[in-house]
């Protein structure tokens, strides 16, 4: 017969069935968080996208057909001037554009996230092989996300 003191505590079976378990139960849970994390990265980025096309077109229509950072138009841009003329307010009173332009969280390299690859001709499009986080053409006015086929296609 055992005394009181003895039936207080679990015995290693008892753990190990709550252990599995649980184990069971986060095998079901965890991949549905991965996924939707997934997904929720994919919603920012084509967000983010849609946000800088935005105020790319209205520098545009309010520049008489420039792009930000061009100076005349077919003219080339490039990453300064272009960063410039959307985040900062410009002599003529217009802008700023954007706070900030923001990072592409696919691009493994942190310090290449809000990068930016520039190209000025009309059939160009990106490889996603750049190592920067966007891709923007002068030719065309397209900015597209730049860390992969997958993602340069939105």
């Amino acid at each position: 017969m055992k005394t009181e003191k003895q039936k207080q505590g679990f015995t290693v079976m008892e753990i190990f069935i709550v252990i599995l378990i649980l184990g069971i139960i986060a095998a079901i849970v965890v991949p549905k968080f991965s996924q939707a994390s997934s997904e929720s990265r994919l919603e920012e980025l084509v967000s983010d996208l849609q946000m800088v096309r935005s105020q790319i077109e209205l520098y545009k229509i309010q520049h008489k057909d420039l792009l930000p950072g061009q100076f005349a138009q077919g003219g080339s841009v490039d990453e300064h001037n272009f960063k410039v003329a959307l985040t900062v307010k410009g002599s003529d009173g217009m802008g700023p554009y954007l706070k900030k332009l923001p990072k592409n969280y696919y691009v493994p390299n942190a310090k290449r996230r809000d990068s930016i690859t520039f190209v000025n001709d009309p059939k160009a499009n990106p490889t996603g092989k750049e190592g920067t986080g966007w891709w923007f053409n002068a030719a065309t006015g397209d900015f597209r996300a730049n860390d992969s086929l997958f993602h340069a296609a939105y």
